[in-house]
């Protein structure tokens, strides 16, 4: 069980978690020359009953609330100490509303230095401590009055931490690894150790991670448990973690990761906000704001996304626009303190760790955010398949979820969704709707245009927009294989439309596809198979155009007809020409084999379409 301490400062916290484990958690040389708790401090102890159990000491003063955060986000148990002496302090009341706002649900109460009180004095503390802790999860929570002096009630409080110990369950090791680095450090032969406390999942020694945001592979080395040896730490655990890797200690801050969940660093995140009714007046749009989760700390702002304030005790949906991006999943807990960082506001969960740049406050997205349970994978699934029509991208519910592998194939069992290539979803019923709306399109289209054959791919996904290419892409070939769509060349178009041949042209069609089969990327010219065929130039030229239209040919010159393969397979040329780099005609011509006129034509017809774009002498490809 891990126990983070909690209360104003100088109300003895410190001495207490001494006089329980033996171990004065103020390390740092200021804090012993001040006597005052300025860092996060850890103990470790083996209680009555064998149980063992690690401390988080954290800073009491407001000038540290930062490292206080740091430091209760993942723990069991709360240590809530009030001195008998002073009562209810500022931050005794901002500890027990941040204990709250991270749904930390059990603890105890310490009212420490009851040595320096009339007992009339500790009852009458007890009665305020009630009445602040009445609506709170300490509600019920025992008050355990002690003096660190003599040593009164100690044993009485460790009696009860033992007896907690053994009520507190073991986490799932559900989800991917995710450790919150609070602390790093060089320990000489060894390296590299980060600490911190893990939020899920399990790691054991010899495991590759990554530390996020930076994106740095690293492995495990060494692992120690509440301060002792172990091959593998679990969810719930207070970790050390010794590292080796292509990194300096320099490279890690207060705040990183070590995980495996490759989801990348966001800097706008969509939460439910909880304004603390406290507050004396109601909290406005775009209120700059100290955003902390986890042993993160960063600046940021507060975007309202369902009116211009929140009142005091009132929760609503809300953006945070981070100045620099942090790793966040659904699920975690954010705490809000004002610009000044002289006061706790409120906080929330996150909801989606990358909400859109733009249309933040759009009605469709107000009526999605509520559907999305940030603890509950199944539910927000279940829920965006039912209201997401047009699919949605499965890797950003993984990644935001903190998913396994295995996890997310139950998931889909489960649920069952229609999954299409580029790693999209969507419901069976909204994928018929789907199908229905593509067809009903293409048939109006087609009545708009008698003239024309049909549309390429490329245009069919323009026409349907904002269904994403991913549906679009999908619904062409299932309605190709169906028989709802037909395709001549490069264009697709419903049956019974499309330009038909003359049995004149049709004949003429038949004799020239093997000619152009037979030299896909360099076809013989008009004149040539004219010649050939003993017809006049231009009653071949009229028929091709023709064939054209229907979209069995291309003609990106004057004189010459390509098979739609030919051109693509031109174009796949143009990346052995490019290798990423600007290219000239010459290495064009050396990759595709064809003269050096008819490569200058070609690349001018692709820098009409928008493939290439022509710089000097040189090109560029600009839609690959």
């Amino acid at each position: 069980m891990i126990i983070a301490t909690a209360g104003h400062v100088d109300h003895g916290k410190t001495s207490l978690v001494r006089q329980i484990t033996g171990i004065d958690t103020d390390r740092l040389e200021e804090e012993k020359k001040r006597g005052l708790t300025i860092d996060l401090g850890f103990a470790y102890t083996n209680l009555e009953s064998g149980k063992r159990v690690g401390f988080i000491d954290v800073p009491g003063h407001i000038r540290f609330i930062n490292n206080m955060l740091a430091g209760v986000s993942a723990v069991d148990y709360a240590l809530f100490v009030i001195a008998a002496d002073d009562g209810v302090m500022p931050q005794t009341i901002e500890h027990l509303e941040i204990l709250e706002l991270l749904d930390i649900r059990q603890g105890c109460i310490a009212l420490t230095k009851i040595d320096r009180c009339e007992p009339s004095r500790v009852e009458a503390v007890e009665q305020d401590i009630r009445q602040l802790v009445s609506r709170t999860f300490l509600s019920d929570a025992e008050i355990f009055p002690v003096s660190c002096i003599s040593g009164e009630g100690i044993d009485l409080l460790k009696l009860n931490l033992d007896i907690a110990a053994g009520d507190v369950g073991s986490p799932a090791d559900a989800g991917r690894f995710r450790l919150a680095i609070d602390r790093r450090f060089s320990v000489h032969g060894a390296g590299i150790v980060v600490t911190g406390s893990i939020f899920s999942g399990s790691v054991s020694v010899g495991d590759d991670v990554i530390l996020m945001p930076q994106g740095v592979p690293v492995r495990v080395r060494g692992l120690h448990a509440q301060n002792q040896d172990t091959d593998t730490a679990r969810a719930g655990d207070r970790c050390a973690v010794n590292i080796t890797g292509n990194l300096e200690l320099e490279d890690i801050s207060r705040g990183n990761w070590l995980t495996t969940n490759r989801a990348p660093a966001t800097d706008r995140v969509d939460i439910r906000m909880q304004l603390l009714a406290g507050e004396p007046k109601p909290l406005r749009h775009w209120t700059p704001v100290h955003v902390h989760s986890a042993a993160n700390h960063v600046h940021g702002r507060l975007a309202l996304l369902e009116g211009p304030r929140l009142a005091p005790g009132e929760n609503g949906l809300a953006q945070l626009v981070l100045d620099e991006p942090i790793n966040l999943c659904a699920g975690d807990r954010v705490v809000i303190r004002d610009q000044a960082a002289s006061r706790t506001l409120g906080g929330g969960r996150v909801l989606d760790p990358w909400s859109p740049r733009r249309g933040r406050a759009r009605q469709e997205r107000l009526n999605l955010l509520p559907q999305i349970d940030p603890l509950n994978a199944g539910d927000t699934l279940a829920a965006l398949l039912k209201h997401q029509a047009s699919g949605f991208q499965a890797t950003p519910l993984i990644q935001a979820f903190n998913l396994t592998d295995e996890e997310w194939r139950e998931l889909l069992d489960m649920y069952e969704p229609t999954e299409l290539d580029n790693d999209w979803l969507i419901a069976a019923e909204h994928l018929g709707n789907a199908a229905t709306r593509m067809t009903a399109t293409l048939d109006s289209w087609h009545g708009d245009n008698p003239s024309k054959a049909g549309l390429p791919r490329n245009q069919i996904v323009n026409l349907l927009r904002p269904m994403p290419a991913a549906l679009v892409n999908h619904l062409i070939d299932t309605l190709k294989e169906s028989g709802e769509l037909e395709q001549a060349g490069n264009l697709l178009m419903r049956p019974g439309f499309g330009i038909r041949l003359s049995p004149a042209e049709q004949q003429i069609w038949e004799k020239v596809h093997p000619m152009l089969s037979a030299e896909l990327t360099c076809p013989p010219v008009l004149h040539d198979i004219a010649k050939d065929l003993g017809v006049a130039p231009k009653q071949l030229e009229k028929a091709l155009l023709q064939v054209t239209k229907a979209g069995l040919l291309v003609r990106p010159v004057k004189n010459r007809f390509f098979l739609p393969e030919g051109i693509e397979s031109l174009k796949s040329m143009l990346m052995t020409a490019n290798q990423g780099e600007p290219f000239t005609v010459i290495q064009f011509r050396d990759a595709t084999g064809i003269g050096r006129n008819l490569c200058i034509e070609i690349l001018e017809y692709f820098d009409r379409q928008g493939i290439t774009r022509r710089t000097g002498d040189t090109r560029q490809i600009i839609k690959p």
